[in-house]
């Protein structure tokens, strides 16, 4: 499935204004600022945790069915983002790590 190739059709009644899509390359700056807003750091401050634009744009190349964003479309900025991976773990306690370990920096 190619995600990004997947349309918005309005499915929701009265005049909503939030809608959730498939996430796209075009939003990954506001992407990152939404990530920064939402856990409170500071744009380029080095911590591996950190989602940075290049970051979701990986994501995107990778596994494109699994990022969305909730995007207002009045002025057409992304105000959520959800982001999810797929991956083979073994069902250890001790191989669970952080983000950055499982993922490699993301």
């Amino acid at each position: 499935m190619d995600a990004n190739s997947i349309r918005y059709r309005h499915r929701q009644s009265g005049d909503a204004t939030i809608v959730v899509i498939p996430a796209h390359s075009h939003y990954v700056h506001q992407m990152e600022r939404c990530h920064q807003m939402a856990y409170g750091y500071a744009p380029g401050n080095g911590d591996s945790e950190d989602m940075t634009a290049d970051k979701y744009a990986h994501h995107l190349r990778v596994f494109p069915e699994g990022q969305f964003i909730a995007l207002d479309t009045r002025t057409d900025t992304v105000v959520g983002v959800a982001t999810s991976m797929r991956l083979h773990l073994p069902h250890h306690p001790s191989y669970l790590g952080t983000w950055a370990e499982i993922t490699g920096d993301g």
